[in-house]
């Protein structure tokens, strides 16, 4: 243990100290997984020393074994070809702990090593020598860190071979060599600088000298680069190439596609609406008409494959398929078809991921990259299976909440930009009370730098000139008394848990709790008919939707809704995109206007989860083709992929996501290239609830993302505190005078559940995370969907029901009992249908998503490279 502190705090400058304890976790990791991965040493030293060259490898595993030399005890020192080694700038690996635990606790040995250590190494080598710790800041290249501390000197043919490889150097005033120049940019000088480096940096050695890590880097670079310059075009190519594609390209656009030609691979981070797709389609029609690729590959989420057939045959003139049908027929088609250009989705990879293998893409364009933000998901792994030449990914969100989200991303493009993903966070925040009170962040120059070799972003500014003029109106609406009394009984449990966090991280199911509470104020603010839509909405369907009808729900968004259809869409004749989170609330949505649109022989439809994928697709087609199709009502389903532009010029959003990111992905829809007339955005918002409260708390996510992608300066400072506890502080009135034990204990006695005690670092990042992706099922709230309504009503109204909502209180789970009210039973078409009582089904849903979360991780495969415990 002394000695790897000792080892972090020679390895992290001491004004670092987050830095330290991540340094510290990170080796504690490793420790467990050499331990739990049982290492075995393969092969000893030889001549009967204890330092130099080791082989390790798992207990009874039949690969190559690493190569690890261990150089010193005291300071550790020590080298090893593993992929965690060269990329997690700790000097140490899980190969190298299992060494230094065979030394250290054996006294004989570890007395020889230091007798070793202080004589010297027995012969000594001239070999290049690689330092393993990326520097904090700066590009951080990993060539730069390749020195020759002992020059030889040579005659003859050898000492020919010596001076050229020292022509790349300089010295350091020290006696030894450093390199003048790495040439990141220049793949040619780049690759010939490699070889040089090969030429004296040996395959193999016994000495304590020897160094793998930096034979293996420059054998993978030397690979990189080979293939970069052989799948490059030249510049008569790429003239030629252009020339023939159907569409011509804005200026922007062609700096895109031959930024990816040149590199191969790319992070294509353009903001919404910037043209991302026509780029792809460019990219992709060009390397299969100069013969680069006989196999190219669109992933993208399953909504929105018919988009990208239709975009496709507007840009390009080539034969593309889109693959579909039961996985026997999917297999069968990859068979006939040995060359092409195909579009799956993203469950089609996981389910065919060994068929695509064998298929051998040599473009893959990854639309939504935003779905391989989590490393540790099946969707990821399987993304990151994949290894083409040609590697394009898409995503206007690269970082939606976190940085980690940005790094799993990249590393599918370079898989050394951002490394080592442990010192992310300790590097690039500014804390304000340790670990957990995040008051801004910081680097970001050098985030841009790390990112610059391998992601493009163009903002909507720098084609402003080509897009209209946007304008944003908030609707304030005011809280019904019962919608009131219903949203402020909840603030009791909710403070009631806040002080229990003031004492001890909450437990996953304290968390379950509050996050399904503040989730259910949410729904609130939309509405009681939300709330209680299964005993509301069978009422509703055959009532004309008046305003006398509409007040009696508790729901005044729906009466202003009315408003804005009667304006714009009655009025001006102009057609709208209708955002929520909830279908629930669309499907209200859509009944509170049905009387209006009816009257003027207009009609609605939906894109949401709820409805099949040919309905989807026909619904987007009847709304830019049928001028009687004036409304959409769309969930965050479709606030990713989908090209309005050319049919509407207005968005109205029920309620604010509470990620910016998903807001703007929103309004990206029709604010986009193309758009010709000027838009307006209307976000309906209660003033008086958490709705209104939360929208202050959000700014700090939004000036991180715009001060990374789209700004210059070094740091962004927040001008409130992001720890759980102030955040919350700031929307609930918390009694200023702590909480007792007594009191303390009754509160957890209301939560406790002996099941689950795993804590929480910071809930508010994981209630607004949830809050953005669980589209159609809120945490507390099990909302069966409702089918797809139209604009014809039954015939015979049926009167609407009282509303009457009792005060949400916190639930005493009884697994047992919950469990025993379910009931299974499975259809003949293959369907497995799940059935909950009304009073166990909120309870059950928050319980199934805690239960989904722990499973999920618990059943994450393995990583698949040994630089996956920082991922």
């Amino acid at each position: 243990p002394d000695a790897l502190v000792v080892h972090v705090m020679r390895t992290v400058p001491a004004t670092e100290w987050p830095a330290r304890v991540a340094a510290m976790d990170a080796l504690l990791r490793r420790l467990e997984i050499a331990r739990k991965d049982e290492l075995r040493l393969d092969s000893r030293v030889t001549e009967g020393r204890v330092l130099g060259l080791y082989t390790t490898r798992r207990k009874g595993e039949g690969a190559r074994p690493y190569r690890t030399v261990l150089a010193g005890i005291e300071p550790i020192s020590g080298r090893c070809d593993c992929p965690d080694f060269t990329k997690n700038s700790l000097g140490i690996c899980k190969h190298l702990i299992v060494l230094l635990e065979n030394v250290c606790t054996k006294p004989r040995l570890l007395r020889q090593a230091m007798k070793e250590e202080l004589a010297g190494p027995s012969r000594t080598h001239a070999f290049v020598r690689w330092d393993p710790i990326r520097p904090l800041s700066g590009l951080g290249d990993w060539l730069e860190r390749v020195t020759w501390p002992h020059p030889p000197e040579a005659k003859g043919a050898k000492a020919e071979r010596i001076n050229q490889v020292k022509s790349w150097f300089r010295s350091n005033g020290n006696g030894a060599l450093v390199l003048k120049r790495t040439y990141p940019e220049d793949a040619v000088k780049r690759l010939a600088l490699v070889e040089d480096l090969l030429k004296v940096a040996p395959a193999e050695s016994a000495g304590v000298d020897f160094d793998p890590a930096l034979q293996s880097l420059l054998m993978l670079e030397r690979e990189r680069l080979s293939d970069k310059l052989e799948g490059s075009l030249s510049h008569p190519e790429r003239r030629s190439a252009f020339k023939g594609l159907k569409k011509s390209l804005y200026p922007y656009q062609r700096e895109g596609v031959e930024r990816f030609l040149a590199e191969g691979r790319l992070l294509l981070a353009d903001d919404m609406g910037l043209g991302k797709t026509a780029q792809a389609i460019a990219c992709t029609d060009i390397l299969w008409r100069t013969k680069r690729i006989e196999r190219g590959l669109i992933i993208t989420p399953a909504s929105l494959k018919p988009q990208w057939a239709r975009e496709w045959t507007y840009f390009s003139d080539l034969p593309i398929h889109v693959v579909d049908g039961l996985a026997p027929e999917r297999r069968a088609f990859y068979q006939t078809h040995k060359t092409g250009l195909l579009i799956i989705n993203y469950e089609q990879l996981i389910r065919d991921l060994e068929t695509i293998r064998q298929w051998k893409p040599g473009l893959v364009v990854l639309d939504e990259a935003q779905r391989i933000k989590n490393w540790a998901t099946k969707t990821a792994l399987s993304v990151k299976g994949l290894t083409p030449q040609y590697r394009l990914v898409l995503t206007g969100t690269p970082m939606e909440n976190r940085i980690d989200e940005l790094a799993s991303i990249v590393e599918w493009v370079d898989d050394m930009a951002l490394e080592p993903k442990w010192r992310l966070h300790s590097i690039h925040t500014v804390y304000g009370d340790g670990r957990q009170e995040v008051k801004g962040v910081r680097n970001l120059d050098t985030l841009r730098a790390r990112l610059k070799g391998c992601m493009v972003r163009r903002v909507r500014q720098d084609v402003l000139d080509q897009l209209p003029p946007r304008t944003d109106t908030r609707i304030p609406v005011e809280l019904t008394e019962p919608q009131r009394d219903a949203h402020d009984a909840l603030n009791q449990p909710i403070i009631r848990l806040m002080q229990i966090a003031k004492k001890r991280p909450l437990t996953q199911v304290e968390f379950l709790r509050l996050m399904s509470f503040m989730a259910t104020q949410r729904i609130i603010s939309n509405g009681l008919a939300q709330l209680d839509f299964e005993n509301v909405w069978p009422s509703l369907r055959g009532r004309t939707p008046d305003d006398s009808v509409i007040q009696g729900l508790s729901t005044p968004k729906l009466l202003e809704l009315r408003q804005l259809v009667r304006q714009i869409v009655l009025n001006q004749k102009r057609k709208v995109v209708v955002f929520s989170q909830w279908r629930r609330m669309l499907t209200l949505a859509h009944w509170a206007v049905s009387d209006l649109l009816a009257e003027e022989g207009l009609h609605a439809g939906f894109f949401t989860g709820a409805e099949k994928q040919t309905r989807r697709t026909q619904n987007i087609v009847e709304f830019h083709d049928d001028p009687r199709f004036r409304i959409l009502f769309t969930s965050d389903a479709g606030g990713v992929g989908l090209n309005l532009q050319h049919a509407s010029n207005c968005v109205i959003n029920l309620e604010l996501p509470w990620n910016p990111a998903v807001l703007e992905q929103r309004i990206g829809r029709v604010y986009r290239l193309g758009q010709k007339q000027p838009i307006d955005v209307y976000n309906l918002v209660c003033e008086e609830g958490i709705e209104a409260r939360i929208s202050t708390l959000v700014g700090s996510k939004q000036a991180f993302f715009k001060g990374l992608f789209d700004g210059d300066s070094d740091s962004v400072q927040f001008e409130q505190s992001s720890s759980f506890m102030s955040k919350l502080e700031k929307l609930y009135e918390v009694p200023s005078t702590p909480v007792g034990d007594r009191e303390l204990e009754t509160a957890e006695a209301e939560f406790a559940d002996s099941e689950i005690d795993d804590s929480v670092d910071d809930p508010f990042e994981e209630l607004i995370d949830a809050g953005d992706e669980s589209a159609d099922q809120p945490p507390m709230v099990a909302e069966a969907i409702a089918p797809e309504t139209t604009a014809v009503m039954p015939e015979e109204p049926e009167p609407v029901a009282a509303l009457v909502v009792e005060p949400a209180a916190p639930v005493q789970t009884d697994v047992r009992r919950l469990f025993s009210q379910l009931q299974i039973r499975r259809e003949t078409t293959g369907k497995v249908i799940i059935e909950a009582p009304p009073e166990a089904a909120s309870t059950l849903a928050a319980l199934f998503e805690g239960m989904a979360a722990l499973l999920q991780s618990a059943a994450a495969p393995p990583p698949t490279n040994e630089s996956r415990p920082d991922a």
